[in-house]
């Protein structure tokens, strides 16, 4: 494609050499640099593209796209400079792969906690439309028949806008984007505007790179603020204080959901078991009884924001019911597993509020002891640590503490964090994953509810700067063969 046309959108504050080049590829790191490209210099949180732009020259770009002005030119390379290279960035990668957002059905979903089982309680109801659905999400990108695992919850825009052109071209109609605070911090959906933006929830998190709450916010809002279509609809969780404010600072039409009647999508008389939930849901098309096996409170919020979702697509209650009447555990969110009168919850939960969420489902279906096994990621967020040590020694009978992904921090000074906020001498601290949960599972007694969280669908241990193979769940299924061949 030639430079002239991949420009079309830029706004450019300077100009040096021709626009008539033919661009083969985008690169925004050096490393990827091949001939022919276009090279966009972005600042990161580590490395800044600005001080890579000769490599990238060496490797063969043509052109160079920066915010800072380059003045030792080299002659034959075209320079560009713009305001936002961020923003550019997303709109060249549109441009490159001939604009295939423009021509899907996008669906946003940001928040600290759901996201992921309300885009695939959304892509649910889609498919009993008939509709063809993408789902790009933290743990996997899907589309057609294939299935990619995820890197990153939101990809960068190169990775995004090609995903979203195989889609197009495979005959996705709608796609299902969980948009996370550092996908739109680093406006990795720039060029996209999506026709239904939803709010789960909003709690401690990411601290380690937002500055505060307030930091946080700011970026979540960004998707209902700069990209949600004029003729676009915010869904929002109107039980949660960070979703009223929400809908006090946008001015766009919204539809809220919620467990009071204030909302105009909410749950009455919700009951709860091991092994599902149900209630009668409320919309503004009609009402409905729906038993669905997803478990816990949070769950049904999950379902009010599908079924929202849904409302605002013009989708009948019928359909939308027989969808979520067949919709089934997501891999990793409060997924059960059992044996002998003793149950094993697996949960992503890796925050405050998720945990105490995840504990609190659990509580009253508990017949025996609560027994919580968890850690927390190294070279991350500390402030977090001895406040879930909090959560789980208020809710738990016994907490099991041990490694999540400790990275580079020394696995003892994380566990440290968390013990300072542990108030009851409940705990037992088992470094190694592999031996906690079986620790856990071998001294159930019958009536007791363990739960693991933290890394839930994940399959790997990052220690270090390698990851090695570590499932929970497939640690939990041979633990819970020999617990049953024991009794």
């Amino acid at each position: 494609m030639k430079l002239k046309e991949l420009l079309k959108e830029i706004s450019l504050i300077s100009i040096s050499g021709p626009l008539n080049k033919d661009i083969k590829q985008i690169a925004f790191h050096s490393k990827e640099v091949s001939s022919n490209s276009l090279f966009i210099a972005l600042k990161g949180h580590k490395h800044d593209g600005f001080d890579y732009i000769d490599e990238a020259i060496e490797k063969g770009a043509v052109a160079i796209i920066s915010e800072k002005p380059v003045f030792q030119k080299k002659n034959g390379i075209t320079y560009l400079q713009v305001k936002d290279a961020r923003e550019a960035a997303g709109k060249l990668a549109s441009a490159f792969y001939n604009y295939p957002a423009k021509y899907l059905n996008l669906i946003g979903i940001t928040g600290t906690n759901g996201k992921t089982t309300t885009a695939y309680l959304i892509a649910t109801i889609l498919k009993e439309m008939g509709k063809k659905v993408g789902i790009i999400g933290t743990i996997f990108y899907k589309y057609a028949e294939k299935t990619i695992p995820s890197s990153l919850t939101t990809p960068d825009p190169l990775n995004l806008h090609r995903l979203f052109k195989e889609m197009l071209s495979s005959g996705v109609t709608d796609v299902v984007v969980e948009v996370s605070s550092h996908g739109l911090y680093y406006q990795r959906v720039s060029g996209c505007q999506f026709q239904v933006a939803v709010f789960t929830n909003l709690s401690h998190e990411h601290l380690d790179f937002h500055q505060n709450m307030e930091d946080y916010f700011q970026s979540k809002k960004l998707l209902f603020t700069h990209y949600l279509s004029k003729n676009g609809y915010a869904i929002v969780n109107l039980d949660d204080p960070w979703g009223r404010r929400l809908l006090n600072e946008i001015n766009t039409p919204s539809l809220t959901y919620g467990l009071s009647p204030k909302a105009k999508v909410w749950a009455e008389k919700p009951k709860f078991f091991l092994d599902g939930l149900e209630a009668n849901f409320h919309t503004p098309n009609g009402s409905f009884h729906l038993y669905s096996p997803l478990v816990g409170e949070p769950n049904i919020l999950n379902l009010l924001a599908a079924i929202a979702v849904g409302i605002t697509l013009k989708i009948p209650i019928d359909v939308i019911k027989n969808a979520l009447t067949k919709a089934k555990a997501v891999p990793g969110r409060l997924e059960r597993f059992f044996s002998n009168d003793i149950n094993v919850f697996i949960d992503y939960a890796h925050t405050p509020d998720a945990l105490e969420k995840a504990l609190k489902t659990l509580r009253p279906l508990c017949k025996g002891r609560l027994i919580t096994v968890f850690g927390c990621g190294g070279n991350r967020d500390r402030e977090k640590r001895p406040l879930m040590g909090k959560v789980a020694s208020h809710l738990s009978d016994i907490v099991v503490i041990t490694d999540d992904n400790p990275r580079n921090e020394p696995p003892s000074q994380i566990i440290k964090d968390i013990e300072a906020g542990l108030d009851k001498r409940n705990y037992h601290i088992i470094p190694n994953r592999r031996e906690a949960i079986a620790w856990a599972i071998k001294n159930a007694k019958s009536g007791d509810i363990i739960l693991i969280a933290g890394k839930g669908h994940e399959d790997y241990q990052i220690i270090g700067n390698k990851k090695y193979h570590l499932s929970d769940r497939e640690e939990v299924i041979k633990n819970l063969k020999e617990y049953a061949s024991s009794r």
